[in-house]
């Protein structure tokens, strides 16, 4: 079977268009995931350092934390910091410690990050989220190096950042 000029030329014509759509498509979904990504790194992460700082810098008695009572202590924390005039960052979900990072085709991360005296420690995030914050944060991904580390997670799923002041 022979096509006709003007059948090949439409055919054409949609398939480079739809080639053009789907790569716009792709490109603006990668945009917006990187404005989500950075978005938590600046907005966030790096908030709750300076947070860190402040507490230091002003000497505030750290409530104590015992290895189990993760939410209590945050809690504690808050009150305590709030109190001393520091506020933490906002957060998209109810409580301050905790983050829900929504990107486009990948599933949703629930961000947990306990701050304590000389380091943050944050729980939940994929490897993706990791790679992403560590090169933010050292310039370069290691699990092993620099000042922000990764632990593997008991079930091999998510990673365990522990970022070092």
């Amino acid at each position: 079977m022979r096509w006709s000029p003007g059948f090949a030329d439409q055919t054409v014509s949609r398939l480079i268009y739809l080639g053009l759509c789907i790569i716009t498509l792709w490109a603006g979904s990668a945009l917006i995931n990187y404005s989500i990504e950075t978005k938590f790194c600046k907005d966030y992460l790096l908030v709750w350092m300076v947070c860190n700082q402040r507490l230091r810098e002003r000497q505030i008695k750290w409530p104590e934390f015992d290895g189990t009572n993760h939410a209590i202590y945050m809690n504690r924390l808050i009150r305590k910091m709030t109190g001393a005039g520091i506020y933490p960052p906002r957060s998209n979900t109810t409580t301050p410690y905790t983050y829900l990072l929504n990107r486009l085709w990948k599933g949703k991360e629930k961000i947990f990050v306990l701050l304590l005296k000389d380091r943050m420690i944050i729980y939940g995030m994929s490897r993706h989220t990791f790679e992403r914050v560590d090169r933010y944060v050292d310039g370069k991904v290691s699990l092993n190096g620099g000042r922000l580390r990764g632990k593997i997670g008991k079930h091999g799923l998510a990673i365990i950042g522990i970022w070092r002041m």
